[in-house]
């Protein structure tokens, strides 16, 4: 389904996750797997801003624990985040779901973790005190944080610390009601004190990755947008790219369509028309008149033009050649500059008032030769200002 900001799609959606919960401190002794899991839950609501891109509110809790040396520690945590999701498949030269069933997205967020942590010995279990390792801090009681100092297992309130998450998602789409998916992340902690201990090079950070079941709250007949087509020729809001050549179309349609509400009509010229494009083979072939002695365009001529004009917008492979005319004869010279000054003013219409490429048309001025009607036959105006003419020739 094509993604439009006039259509309406479902934008909601919560869901659940579990996973595990791995802590990266100066106390774990491991660069990847841990020797202890420790699993959490997750609950996730997220809104659909545009297709490529989301927001979410998450929750997640868990405890956790890291263990160096003689020590342990061990604790837990509650973290609370707000995220931007981009999904990269929007993002491809075929913008939507692979396939129709699959979404990928980066994300990036900002969030609050409210924890509680104590240091243990591994060989007694018992909570180290500051004066077993650091006798000037022995007033600061045990390494705890989150719990009273003098009484290590009686809980206080949470000690707070910011995180960014990073990370990354995969989404399938089982119905109109329920994707599933994986979603992997790290915290980054802007201090260094989830496990206690305020050394060494890098702050605390936890991995959680979890398995999610995602329910897509709205009207059943409407689909998530999420999983819907961004048209092409559309910026990733949805809305239509800038394009000079539409632009150019409905400015010159706007042009005919004035051009026609306000009509000069001199004749009824089916048959000459049909001469015409006998003569030069083709259907291709619009005429303009002129009245004696001037290069002028009259409004009927303008209208006329306007419409070539704008299936050459339309078409700009094609170009065009351009013959003009005079009527009576007489000084050869003249008549010659008279239709070469009529091919002109027809080309600079084309180009100065609707904005054509010069170089798509040709002149070849006739002066008072190759006349559809001979000297001998135009006598009357009438069949002289059928002489005294234009054509263009459309070359697809």
């Amino acid at each position: 389904m094509r993604f439009s900001s006039e259509k309406a799609f479902n934008t909601w959606s919560v869901s659940i996750g579990y996973g595990p919960l791995i802590m990266y401190s100066d106390l774990a002794n491991y660069s990847l797997i841990p020797e202890k899991w420790k699993f959490g839950p997750s609950i996730t609501l997220a809104k659909q801003i545009y297709p490529v891109w989301a927001f979410d509110l998450q929750f997640m809790m868990g405890d956790f624990f890291t263990s160096k040396g003689l020590v342990y520690n061990e604790g837990d945590l509650l973290d609370f985040s707000i995220n931007n999701r981009t999904y990269i498949n929007q993002l491809l030269a075929l913008p939507g779901p692979i396939n129709d069933k699959w979404d990928f997205y980066l994300k990036v967020g900002v969030g609050l973790t409210a924890f509680r942590s104590r240091v243990h010995y591994k060989e007694t279990d018992a909570v180290v005190h500051y004066r077993d390792i650091w006798e000037a801090n022995a007033d600061d009681g045990y390494v705890v944080k989150g719990y009273d100092r003098e009484d290590p297992y009686k809980k206080n309130t949470r000690a707070k610390e910011l995180v960014v998450p990073v990370g990354f998602g995969i989404e399938y789409r089982i119905n109109r009601s329920f994707d599933i998916g994986f979603e992997s992340s790290m915290r980054f902690s802007l201090e260094d004190k989830l496990d206690n201990v305020l050394v060494g090079s890098n702050n605390d950070r936890y991995w959680n990755s979890n398995i999610n079941i995602s329910y897509k709250i709205g009207r059943k007949n409407k689909r998530h947008s999420k999983w819907t087509y961004r048209n092409y020729g559309f910026t990733l809001l949805g809305k239509a790219k800038y394009d000079p050549l539409t632009n150019e179309i409905r400015e010159v349609e706007q042009r005919v369509q004035y051009m026609a509400d306000n009509p000069v009509i001199r004749t009824d010229s089916v048959t000459i028309i049909h001469t015409i494009k006998r003569i030069y083979g083709t259907e291709n072939v619009t005429s303009v008149f002129f009245d004696k002695a001037t290069s002028q365009l009259d409004m009927e001529a303008q209208v006329d033009l306007a419409t070539v004009a704008l299936a050459m917008v339309k078409n700009p492979s094609w170009k065009a050649d351009i013959f003009g005319f005079t009527d009576k004869p007489g000084d050869a010279d003249l008549s010659m500059d008279l239709s070469r000054k009529r091919c002109e003013m027809v080309m600079a219409f084309f180009v100065d008032e609707l904005g054509l490429d010069r170089e798509r048309f040709v002149l070849y001025p006739k002066g008072d030769t190759e006349l559809l009607f001979p000297h001998r036959d135009s006598s009357s105006d009438d069949l002289g200002s059928i002489n005294r003419r234009v054509d263009v020739v459309l070359i697809k």
